[in-house]
């Protein structure tokens, strides 16, 4: 059997475990070289027949075009937005993610970091490690208000946001979603009341926590008159994709007043520059694109992605497959 080279994009961990289960058919390599660029990529990854890969890489039409052994891309989390499906497609490779991954890590980070907004922890930590009083930081924080008097609005109502929902619920807030992809039925099933228009959850929401995927439709889909429609006193979470959101808006609106603050795991560049000025605001809290770390989640997803690119190398199909027109095409041939 001719052995197959299988390229590791991310060189945050050994890859024993990508080894172990593809020995008997590839070869695995890891870089630390910078994989940003179309030109990288190649340099690494061109002779390559499987491409493990992050959020980070530009897997375009150039580069799978110019890579001739490639036979699946396999990506080591839920989101595909840097993945040219279509170009991946016509050549016949094969596109797999793992949808299951994570879900609840990133649920428990959205709603972690909607509660130290609301109960505004962060700040109250930062004032209480600079000597202030009790009174002195009640003053500066306050209003903080009964979850059973606030409403939790997802934009969304996937895997992901459906956890933060029975974790809302579960603390007393009132829920609320829109997404209009979701059968009206379905919301009422999971206790969550169904917004009719994006325009009425900004306005009705106390908490806004985003949960959309990264396409044309969505890219930058809140920005500012988006903002302009919130409440004053109103949060926003984000743990889907950064440029989602008008990064430049949002800091215009949290520096403004407009709403009252942010918590952010993703930003429009990752990884966020150090001169950014978002990091300058006092009320975001942000954390690097972290939401979905737990010690079981990583090893789970190696685990499951690396028998995806086992099974395709052996000719097999994987349990999911982003393209399934390849194996349509196949069957056609």
């Amino acid at each position: 059997m001719n052995r197959h080279k299988v390229a590791i994009t991310s060189p945050s961990f050994p890859p024993e475990i990508e080894r172990e289960i593809l020995k008997d058919v590839a070869e695995v390599v890891i870089t630390d070289k910078d994989i940003s660029t179309e030109e990288g990529l190649l340099s690494f990854a061109g002779d390559a027949s499987a491409l493990m890969l992050g959020s980070l890489e530009p897997v375009t039409k150039r580069v799978i075009d110019n890579m001739p052994n490639l036979k699946v891309l396999a990506r080591y989390g839920i989101g595909l937005d840097n993945v040219d499906i279509a170009a991946a497609t016509q050549r016949g490779v094969v596109v797999t993610n793992d949808p299951d991954y994570a879900l609840e890590e990133v649920a428990d980070h959205a709603f972690t970091l909607s509660l130290s907004l609301t109960r505004r922890i962060v700040k109250i930590d930062r004032m209480m490690r600079q000597g202030k009083s009790g009174l002195e930081i009640k003053k500066a924080v306050e209003p903080i208000h009964a979850n059973s008097s606030l409403t939790f609005g997802l934009l969304g109502l996937g895997n992901i946001a459906r956890r933060v929902a029975t974790r809302a619920t579960a603390l007393g807030f009132r829920v609320v979603s829109f997404d209009p992809w979701v059968p009206r039925a379905e919301f009422g099933l999971i206790g969550v009341e169904r917004m009719g228009t994006v325009e009425d959850l900004l306005k009705e929401s106390d908490v806004i926590s985003v949960h959309v995927p990264l396409g044309p439709k969505t890219r930058h889909m809140l920005s500012v008159r988006e903002f302009g429609l919130m409440k004053k006193t109103a949060f926003i979470v984000n743990t889907s994709r950064g440029p989602v959101i008008d990064q430049a808006a949002l800091y215009d609106a949290l520096k403004a007043g407009t709403i009252a603050g942010a918590g952010l795991d993703v930003f429009e560049i990752e990884p966020l520059p150090a001169d950014d000025p978002i990091r300058e605001l006092d009320n975001v809290v942000i954390t690097p694109h972290l939401a979905w770390y737990s010690e079981e989640s990583h090893k789970r997803v190696r685990l499951d992605i690396s028998h995806a690119v086992h099974d395709v190398l052996l000719g097999k199909r994987p349990e999911f497959v982003a393209n399934p027109e390849v194996y349509a095409a196949k069957q056609g041939a």
